[in-house]
């Protein structure tokens, strides 16, 4: 079994009554290739994304693909900085295992394909709210809503469209029938349903997972999403941070390439932010391990004590400016 701690301290344990017809698929494995219920190929099964490959390109790289001692680099980097004890993280060994692994053959310097420079093309208005989500970070306690969604465990990096990569517990199930597929998160427990040949929903219905529909082309499922509430702008993992309203547009095209491989392609389109259609790349792989329980809700105690801490780091700040103010008049 595994167990882990998620956000607030809780535990997680086998989530039996996740949901019943998620759990009708296990005994239904089906060669990849078959069709069912109409559909084009089975993609059904519990899938891991343990991708290390950087959302964006570092700086410090100028090239689209990695030797394989770039690739050992930046693992090592970030398990350093996992392990460093002088700042606030979690050590490497909580983690999932994870590489940069190769897409399409090659290791890759980022996730992100188009712009060729690997950086996601924000426009003066997507800047400025992403530096202030940056800087709100070790600064923004007014109010729960201040801190990021997924810290307030309403908003799942491995469930929200585009899909990201999460450190621990990043596994998703999908289960299709003809009418429907859902894409349910391990990570915050997010199960996100996509209506097969289906119409959008009025555009004034937003939800922080988006409206999504399908269908097949040849082989690939295709999901377009759009009307992310406003609410649930910021999309923020620890390697990526990008934006969506209820004007993004996400398609994503997923592929069975193999018994135990997802070739996994996606593009995000919005004027709001973007100043074009960026577009990304990665993959998922097979996994045997069993979904568990994310027991973290809205609302959790330890945003609590965080924001109690904020609190009380404000009071002394207060005392402390007025000894030195009752400082000043005293030599004056």
């Amino acid at each position: 079994m595994r167990v882990f701690s998620g956000f607030g301290g809780a535990i997680r344990y086998p989530a039996f009554g996740y949901c019943l017809f998620f759990i009708v698929s296990f005994g239904h494995e089906m060669a990849y290739a078959k069709d069912r219920n109409g559909a084009s190929v089975n993609i059904e099964g519990t899938w891991a994304h343990t991708n290390l490959t950087p959302f964006e390109r570092p700086s410090d790289i100028a090239t689209r693909t990695l030797t394989v001692q770039q690739a050992a680099q930046i693992k090592s980097k970030l398990d350093a900085r996992n392990d460093d004890l002088s700042r606030p993280a979690e050590p490497s060994l909580y983690f999932d295992q994870r590489s940069v692994e190769p897409i399409r053959g090659e290791l890759r310097s980022a996730i992100v394909t188009d712009p060729p420079n690997g950086l996601i093309p924000g426009n003066d208005s997507f800047n400025a709210r992403v530096g202030r989500a940056r800087a709100g970070v070790l600064t923004a306690f007014d109010g729960p809503e201040d801190r990021p969604p997924a810290e307030r465990c309403v908003g799942a990096p491995s469930a929200t469209p585009p899909i990201q990569m999460v450190p621990a517990g990043d596994l998703r199930q999908i289960v299709q029938t003809q009418d429907t597929i859902v894409i349910a998160a391990e990570e915050l427990h997010e199960a996100r349903v996509i209506r097969m040949n289906a119409k959008h929903a009025p555009a004034a219905i937003t939800s922080w997972l988006g409206d999504s529909i399908g269908w097949w082309e040849g082989k690939t499922l295709v999901i377009e999403t759009t009307s992310f509430a406003t609410a649930s702008a910021l999309r923020a993992s620890p390697n990526s941070l990008f934006l969506v309203s209820p004007h993004t547009v996400v398609i994503e095209r997923i592929t069975r390439v193999a018994d135990d491989e997802l070739q996994y392609e996606f593009s995000v389109s919005d004027p709001t932010y973007y100043t074009q259609t960026w577009k990304g790349e990665t993959r998922l792989h097979r996994s045997n391990l069993p979904m568990l329980e994310y027991a973290c809700h809205e609302g959790n105690y330890s945003l609590g004590f965080a924001l109690r801490d904020a609190r009380a780091l404000e009071k002394k700040a207060q005392e402390n400016a007025a000894v030195k103010s009752e400082s000043a008049v005293r030599v004056n």
